[in-house]
């Protein structure tokens, strides 16, 4: 597998992953930003990643 993120991983991460925002993390976590913001961001994605299964199983 190579180490390149596709374009589309990408332009889902800008669009739907804010910037970085302690109110956002575990306060256990506020003062290691870079856990705070992988937490959050994992969070959203798997969020988007229900959402998008969800619609997918909606019957027409």
């Amino acid at each position: 597998m190579q180490n390149e993120i596709p374009f589309v991983v990408q332009d889902l991460y800008l669009n739907f992953v804010s910037q970085p925002n302690p109110d956002f993390w575990p306060d256990d976590m506020r003062d290691d930003p870079v856990r705070g913001h992988a937490l959050w961001a994992f969070y959203q994605g798997l969020r988007l990643g229900v959402q998008l299964g969800d619609a997918c199983l909606e019957k027409v």
